[in-house]
């Protein structure tokens, strides 16, 4: 007698659709509040074209109000309101009874998984669906709809959904406490921006001239987001918008793969996460001493350098840069404080100093390395000067006026000597920590210059670089000094002409004559020829007369004033520029250039002198204050 038995194959499910509705209709107040007030903005859109306050005749202009939602609100919104969403589906994760509960049930940890991040990733999209319908209702209605427009604005806010969904959800499966996971989503989107704000901090107070950086951006999504992702417009002469276009999508592309791969991660840590670290600050073994010495590395970038302002610097250091050693114990200070208490946050206790020794050990040889790699300069940050053949351009701001761009495919020359006073920095950059004029007995012998380098490189990179300098009368006349290489750069005449020209691409919109001996002291071209340019013209014109025949002086560095001529800022031009971007909602920049004048100047103070501005008189008792002043 034979038996037969049967058996069918049982299905495995991957979505619950029962435990997604008890999601939706358990958290209905939050997403359908968050509905009803993004539904205010097409009602009040609604009421303005009812009244005809809105003048939206164009898909242009409803393309660019998608497009500025979609690249000002939509990123920090989704950010902040991700979190919620997954705060909410996972809630249960970090009470051990309701964890025991919903793992008991005969539904796999992968259909939780899937079934609670759909639930998450649709409440944080039903209230842009809501908005985004009612938006495209009235532009269909009104007939200003813009496909294109509402495609992009679409597969935005699709993707930037998808990133903090993902982000958040890992960060929810880090951890086992509910008040903990903020604080993980927050370090994950501004950890790598803060980590290098701090470093860069560190760094500015032993290395010489080095700046911020912002090499790691692209680790905090939200700020790079809004740094790479906007609208550029452009403009029909008479201001009216003649196009629009989304720059940057490319990049939340990028981060929606990204979002992608951590829900892949999420779903992996939560098939091997125990149902027992429920309650716990890190849900995992291994990440235990990620957090430990991770707070312990905040604790001494931060509480460190705190301790090291008040207590040592305002008292025992005499000099501008940090001292490696009290900088070192103030690290370590910092981060044993931070160690011991990620360890109670850990353990639960405040006992947790038996047999720490170790750990203790770890933290400090830590803030020694650290100390001692940044100082001694192992990464070559500070004595970097870039090769000629590396540079595009280059500009020397010094006392606040821009000397430059200059770029090295017209003015080898001018680059190479900005590159040799740079190369006079780095080697002098001992006498510079070391000096310190006294005020008193170098009266008139010792000028302050805060000078900044902007070099624009040729792989698209930019390098700057920032000095506090003290230039002495004798360095000015000793050759090879950083002193005399400065005063040299300034008798150059392609840096003399430079001074009183527009870069490439700039227009000028009006110049300000500023007078002591004028009767009103102050006068803009654009008013005095009643809202024409010409007077702008003419002016400009024999500036560059006067460039081109040499007439305009050289920036004297021993003076204490930003201007050329002795008189300091009591007769001056100041240059309206206008220099067209292309990017965002303006397509250009405006700025002021500042142009002292000198008796040298004979072109200009004509010009002046025939447009009406000032008179013969007005400039000879002008230079008879600058002769008497030498």
């Amino acid at each position: 007698m034979s038996w037969e038995v049967s058996s069918m194959p049982s299905k495995r499910f991957f979505f619950n659709r029962t435990l997604f509705r008890k999601n939706l209709s358990r958290f209905w107040p939050m997403w359908g509040g968050v509905s009803l007030v993004g539904a205010m903005a097409p009602l009040y859109l609604l009421l303005s074209l009812l009244q005809r306050q809105a003048q939206i005749s164009a898909g242009v202009d409803f393309a660019r109000g998608l497009y500025q939602i979609a690249t000002y609100f939509v990123p920090g919104f989704t950010c902040g309101y991700a979190i919620l969403c997954v705060m909410a589906v996972w809630g249960w994760l970090y009470n051990a009874r309701a964890t025991g509960l919903m793992h008991a049930l005969p539904v796999d940890r992968t259909c939780l998984f899937v079934t609670n991040t759909v639930s998450a990733l649709a409440m944080v999209l039903i209230p842009y669906a809501v908005a985004g319908g009612l938006l495209c209702l009235l532009a269909l209605g009104w007939r200003f709809f813009d496909l294109v427009a509402v495609v992009n604005t679409v597969a935005a806010v699709l993707m930037i959904a998808v990133l903090f969904t993902g982000m958040a959800s890992l960060c929810a499966m880090l951890t086992g406490h509910a008040f903990v996971l903020p604080v993980f989503y927050l370090l994950a989107n501004f950890l790598a921006t803060i980590l290098e704000m701090l470093t860069t901090s560190l760094v500015e107070a032993f290395l010489l001239g080095v700046g911020p950086t912002r090499h790691l951006g692209f680790l905090s999504p939200v700020v790079q987001i809004y740094a790479s992702f906007h609208a550029q417009f452009e403009y029909l002469p008479d201001g009216a918008l003649a196009s629009c276009q989304l720059q940057g999508l490319w990049a939340v592309a990028l981060y929606a793969l990204a979002g992608l791969g951590m829900l892949a991660l999420a779903w992996f840590l939560y098939r091997c996460r125990h149902s027992e670290r429920a309650g716990d600050v890190v849900a995992f073994r291994w990440l235990r001493p990620v957090f430990r010495y991770g707070v312990a590395l905040l604790s001494g970038l931060t509480i460190g350098r705190l301790l090291f302002e008040l207590l040592w610097a305002p008292i025992f250091q005499h000099r501008y840069y940090a001292d490696r050693v009290p900088m070192g114990v103030c690290l370590f200070l910092g981060g044993l404080l931070g160690y011991y208490a990620a360890s109670m946050l850990l353990e639960k206790s405040l006992r947790v100093f038996r047999g720490s020794w170790r750990g203790g050990l770890i933290v400090a040889a830590g803030a020694a390395v650290l100390c001692l790699l940044v100082s001694v300069d192992a990464f070559g940050v500070e004595r970097r000067v870039p090769a000629l053949e590396e540079i595009e351009s280059v500009s020397l701001w010094d006392r606040g006026l821009e000397s430059g761009p200059f770029k090295a495919e017209d003015n080898p020359a001018v680059v190479e000597h900005v590159r040799q006073f740079h190369q006079a920095i780095v080697d002098d950059r001992a006498y510079i920590r070391a000096y310190a004029p006294d005020f008193i007995a170098e009266e008139g012998k010792a000028f302050s210059h805060f000078v900044r380098l902007v070099y624009q490189l040729r792989d698209g990179t930019k390098l700057e670089r920032a000095y506090d300098l003290w230039l002495s009368r004798d360095r000015v006349n000793t050759a090879g000094t950083y002193d005399n290489l400065l005063a040299e750069f300034y008798q150059d005449p392609v840096v003399r002409a430079a001074d009183v020209t527009l870069p490439e691409g700039a227009e000028v919109n009006s110049i300000s004559i500023i007078c002591d001996y004028m009767v009103e002291g102050y006068a803009n071209s654009m008013d005095h020829a009643g809202g024409r340019n010409t007077e702008t013209l003419v002016i400009y014109e024999a500036l560059q007369r006067d460039a081109a025949e040499g007439n305009i002086p050289a920036r004297d560095v021993l003076q204490f004033s930003g201007g050329w001529d002795r008189g300091g800022s009591r007769f001056y031009l100041e240059l309206e520029c206008c220099l067209h971007m292309g990017w965002r909602d303006s397509s250009y920049k405006v700025w002021y250039k500042p142009v002292y004048l000198s008796p040298s100047m004979t072109n200009t103070l004509n010009a002046l002198v025939e447009l009406g501005y000032v008179t013969q008189l007005d400039l000879a008792a002008w230079r008879e204050d600058l002769a008497a002043a030498e």
